[in-house]
């Protein structure tokens, strides 16, 4: 362990100092082929080389937030933005593509979108600054689902990139100076689970009820929870689609409905990976993924019968 910490600290030393991808970046493609290493290791070092990217980043646009924003308080006074700052003339390279994508959280206004393949290498020769870009949905109806969570979700889209480096259709000037990078227009979108995300929880079982509150909030609380403000509400998502929905199983009038689900807690503020109409963001909380469910009452049946 000291000896992992010293060598990040060289590592972090030697980038502030400006050797950033001669040290972190390129220690980290060393260790990666390394056999004599742990592979717990080499994740640390990785998770190094993307924090020290961030880093880069963040150093060259630091923003409020990742969010465009409209209005500022300047000097006692409101100030608005309206000037739209993307190129309306700007054309799509006619090439349609088909890309897998991560979304890295740097919490400034700059290009978080990053193909798949590159997010994983550790070539030491690529400019890993300029391999990140903006994306935008032809249509509104394409923007990414409420549900989409960077650290469990890719994401693969269809559609073209645009010949010159811009930023996506509409953007509005902001406070501080926003960087141009490539933009993505993708005409097709679908939320994939990352394979490499692990949740930190412990895998536990649980009895849970239906609770029928007229929200589109989540519905299931553990059963030996009596004290309706004490209730630890969770969203629920089946691990495949094989698995019976547990929102599907209440009729709209047959109470109660009681499940058995085994699984485990994927994010403590989030949503289920399905679609989700009028939720808002407020609404997110517990989501438990199970990989087996049972239902115990439906009803006045028993069992499910």
């Amino acid at each position: 362990m000291r000896n992992r910490i010293r060598l990040a600290t060289i590592a972090l030393s030697n980038w502030l100092k400006g050797a950033y991808e001669k040290s972190a970046i390129g220690f980290v493609a060393y260790i990666s082929v390394n056999t004599h290493v742990s592979s717990h290791f080499r994740e640390t070092l990785y998770n190094l080389k993307n924090l020290l990217i961030i880093l880069a980043i963040f150093t060259s646009c630091v923003t409020k937030s990742k969010k465009q924003i409209d209005t500022i308080q300047q000097n006692g006074t409101e100030k608005k933005y309206t000037k739209i700052i993307s190129d309306s003339t700007n054309k799509l390279t006619g090439k349609i593509e088909k890309i897998d994508a991560d979304y890295l959280v740097f919490g400034c206004a700059c290009p978080n979108w990053i193909r798949t393949k590159d997010n994983l290498n550790t070539d030491t020769t690529k400019k890993f600054k300029d391999l990140y870009f903006y994306i935008e949905p032809a249509d509104s109806a394409l923007e990414l689902p409420i549900y989409f969570d960077a650290f469990r979700h890719s994401v693969q889209l269809q559609g073209q990139f645009y010949q010159k480096e811009d930023y996506p259709k509409g953007t509005i000037e902001m406070e501080e100076p926003m960087p141009k990078a490539k933009v993505f227009r993708y005409t097709k979108i679908e939320v994939i689970n990352k394979p490499t995300f692990k949740p930190d929880t412990k895998i536990e079982t649980l009895t849970l009820n239906y609770n029928a509150i007229s929200c589109t909030c989540a519905q299931w609380s553990q059963t030996h929870l009596s004290n309706t403000d004490k209730k630890k509400h969770y969203w629920l998502e089946p691990a495949n689609d094989k698995l019976i929905d547990a929102d599907a199983i209440f009729n709209g009038v047959d109470l109660p409905v009681q499940i058995k689900v085994t699984g485990q807690v994927v994010t403590e503020n989030g949503f289920p990976k399905r679609n989700l109409s009028n939720v808002e963001q407020e609404e997110a909380g517990k989501v438990f993924k199970y990989t087996r469910i049972e239902i115990l009452q439906n009803g006045q049946k028993k069992n499910g019968y």
